[in-house]
């Protein structure tokens, strides 16, 4: 799921950020806000399935999935904006992935 998101954001970069841009403007489209609730209620899921295996630590999901978009979206918002050399956008997720996986280990484990 991480790799097709971060696909997504570097073949549509245009369409991203105006994806993000236009979700907060009062006058979004239901369909771009369900949309917007999907990908939350999915990454959501994932988070509480990882706790329930003991697999993410234990504590409110938005203390978990927030952090884990932010770092997720930035390192996609960097590859698409050309701010990473191509060479390291191109191996840098596995790094990225591997911090995430870190940040979200239950205590003792990371």
């Amino acid at each position: 799921m991480v790799r097709a998101y971060v696909g997504f954001c570097l073949d549509n970069a245009v369409l991203l950020d105006l994806m993000y841009s236009i979700k907060h403007d009062p006058q979004a489209s239901a369909d771009l806000l369900e949309a917007t609730a999907r990908w939350s209620g999915l990454i959501e899921r994932l988070v509480a399935e990882g706790q329930r295996q003991g697999e993410v630590r234990e504590g409110p999901l938005e203390r978990i999935c927030v952090p884990v978009f932010a770092t997720l979206h930035g390192y996609a918002d960097l590859a698409a904006t050309g701010m990473l050399a191509p060479e390291a956008a191109e191996h840098g997720l596995d790094g990225v992935i591997a911090f995430i996986m870190r940040g979200c280990a239950p205590d003792g484990r990371a």
